[in-house]
């Protein structure tokens, strides 16, 4: 579990970004809260607030007062139970997934509590024991009961990103965009930069499945946003495949600077190493790119 300092110091890092990026000063946070020498102090690590004085900040700050305590990497118990159980999940072990999860049935850890029942239900999925509609069903019941968008906004965009999947794999686009737009309401409306890289893999693929459908204009405003987004916070682990996109669209709709738009994309990959992402693109249009490097 994560020692006392440790939390104190994350969550008065987490209170100071959040203020700067809502361009708030001290005076502006603590005012009738408490005092700037006690935010000031809080923000260094140095005292750590009381539940009811960050749930005021939080208030105050317009987000979740989940968003405060969360960890920029998960803590090491959830981290070692996660790749755990994903690791038992890639190779279909199930039952000894089911026999590992039982063991942290009592535990207090409420996120782990969260990624526990997500498993479950994961896991009765890959099994049989119920259709997809039930396994969306018990997820969304999962969001609601846990009330996991105040408990853990990381969790929250990885069960409603399990939904999403779900609903495409079985062709329900139109539930699928609906899942992509209620975490991208969630992250728009906090705007902060610890869940840049989250929303952009949001804008990618809810762009991806418009693109599948043939929405042509919905797609392009997706594509843009996700590539706007990697511009201003300078993320470009997805630029290249928002590039590709952005190709599709140009091509798809008869704009001529498409075979530009697809070298472009080509070039990003070559620069960061991203060898079969670049391959792809070569497989597919070759022949619209105005050079390769090979």
């Amino acid at each position: 579990m994560m020692k006392i300092n440790s939390l104190t110091s994350s969550i008065g890092t987490k209170i100071k970004q959040l203020r700067i990026e809502k361009q708030m000063t001290q005076n502006e946070l603590c005012n009738g809260i408490c005092s700037q020498a006690e935010i000031s102090k809080i923000e260094n690590g140095l005292n750590s607030p009381t539940v009811d004085l960050m749930k005021q900040i939080a208030t105050r700050l317009k987000v979740p007062i989940a968003l405060l305590f969360e960890e920029l990497q998960e803590n090491e118990e959830m981290e070692r139970f996660d790749q755990t159980v994903s690791a038992l999940l890639r190779d279909e072990k199930y039952e000894q997934i089911k026999r590992y999860i039982s063991k942290h049935n009592n535990n207090e850890n409420i996120e782990l509590v969260i990624l526990n029942a997500y498993f479950r239900i994961i896991v009765d999925l890959k099994q049989d024991q119920y259709d997809f509609r039930t396994a969306t069903f018990l997820l969304n019941n999962l969001l609601i009961e846990r009330d996991v968008q105040n408990e853990s906004i990381t969790l929250f965009i990885r069960i409603k990103t399990a939904i999403a999947n779900l609903y495409a794999e079985h062709k329900l686009f139109h539930l699928t965009t609906n899942s992509y737009l209620d975490i991208e309401i969630l992250l728009e409306s906090l705007n902060s930069s610890l869940y840049v890289t989250s929303l952009i893999k949001i804008y990618f693929n809810h762009a991806q499945i418009l693109l599948y459908q043939d929405l042509f204009e919905e797609s392009k405003i997706y594509i843009q946003k996700g590539i706007e987004l990697c511009l201003l916070h300078q993320q470009t682990f997805l630029l290249g495949h928002l590039y590709f996109q952005l190709g599709n669209y140009q091509e798809a709709v008869g704009i001529d600077s498409f075979q530009k738009t697809y070298t472009v994309a080509y070039t990003l990959l070559h620069a960061l190493e991203l060898k079969s992402t670049k391959q792809k693109v070569v497989d597919l249009k070759e022949e619209h790119l105005l050079f390769t490097f090979e």
